[in-house]
């Protein structure tokens, strides 16, 4: 699978690594991606480039 590496989260329902509908927007994504090693990865790539943008850890 390939696995969108410049993912846009501009649809809440829609997994933005590779497009798969998620079953809901929260837990859903987290579920999606606990089953989806190319999508974890890609998760935790993207969450790496932008942990210096935030202070802490994400309040909400």
């Amino acid at each position: 699978m390939a696995v969108n590496t410049t993912a846009t989260w501009n649809d809440p329902i829609s997994c933005p690594f590779c497009g798969d509908e998620l079953a809901s927007p929260g837990a859903g994504f987290i579920d999606h991606i606990d089953g989806n090693a190319d999508c974890e990865d890609g998760f935790e790539h993207w969450r790496a480039n932008i942990a210096g943008d935030l202070a802490g850890e994400w309040s909400g």
